[in-house]
């Protein structure tokens, strides 16, 4: 299903959140111009979270997540499990501070960031483009701005 225009700019953000998640999994594919090593990988990732990833969290945790949660049951559902998931995202991000088992805690990022994209875009929006009308979504809009 194609996205509503009140949606596209988290899409289009959750491509480089897909990015990452494919660049920190141990069987993951190399970039050229990106960190081959774990160091370096968990340097790109964890400021990638302090610069971009943490203020996208809080924009769906305080605007989008309580304004569509109420709708149906299931989008209430979705609502709470995805922001459980920010904060075990945030969680795993801080984590990679500290040097230890990194190729691990990197890979366990990948994964779980990657399963995180798939269900907001999945599940997340194709369910809100149908429980919400045109209206509706035209005000979801000028809180995502």
């Amino acid at each position: 299903m194609r996205r509503h225009e009140s949606l596209v700019a988290l899409s289009r953000f959750h491509r480089s959140v897909l990015f990452l998640a494919q660049m920190a999994k141990r069987n993951g594919p190399s970039f050229k111009g990106y960190p081959t090593d774990a160091e370096g990988k968990a340097a790109y990732a964890v400021n990638f979270f302090d610069k971009s990833l943490r203020e996208h969290f809080l924009l769906e945790d305080q605007r989008l997540l309580p304004r569509v949660s109420g709708k149906t049951p299931e989008l209430g559902r979705l609502a709470r499990e995805i922001q459980a998931e920010h904060i075990h995202l945030t969680n795993l991000f801080e984590a990679l501070r500290t040097p230890a088992d990194l190729e691990e805690k990197l890979d366990d990022l990948g994964i779980a960031l990657e399963k995180h994209v798939r269900k907001e875009e999945r599940q997340l929006f194709q369910q809100i483009q149908e429980a919400f009308s045109e209206s509706e979504l035209q005000e979801l809009k000028k809180l995502l701005i």
